[in-house]
This record gives C-alpha cells, structure tokens and sequence, in this order.
C-alpha cells in the first residue's frame, strides 16, 4: 500500500483537518478533534476530489459542534426557530 503524503493542514473551528495524497488517484482527509483527540478519517478515489472532501469535513465538524440543524422547528410550534 503507497504511503500517504501530507500535502496540507488547516483548522477549523479548532479542528485540525489534515489532508493526505494516497499515492493514487484520491484523497483522504483526517480530522482530529481538540478536546479528546479523536480522529475521523474520510477517504475518495478521485483525482480532483480534495475540494468536496474539505466540505464533507466541514459539515463533520459543524454536526458535532451544532447537533441541532439550524431550521429546527421549535417545540409546541409550526415555525423554524429565530
């Protein structure tokens, strides 16, 4: 199995999002949480896939911070919360 390269790192709110070439045609980006140090690691097989893949990241880390979708209905009512 190629070795993966690290060809860069970001954060996002206070995630580090590490991205990796796999040595093919894809990418895998890994992201490490501040508190625990747990880490999810999200792979593809496409050559120009990097971009997608830090949105998926992204929208990861917003479901962990924010559980709650922002177009939640509030209870006891028909609208979306303020």
């Amino acid at each position: 199995m190629p070795r993966l390269r690290r060809v860069g790192l970001k954060t996002y709110r206070q995630h580090r999002l590490e991205m990796l070439d796999d040595g093919h045609e894809g990418w895998v980006v890994a992201i490490h949480a501040p508190d625990d140090g747990g880490q999810v690691t999200l792979r593809n097989h496409v050559p120009s896939g990097l971009v997608q893949l830090l949105e998926e990241a992204r929208q990861q880390v917003d479901r962990r911070l924010d559980p709650r979708p922002l177009d939640a209905v509030a209870p006891g009512t028909s609208s979306p919360r303020p």
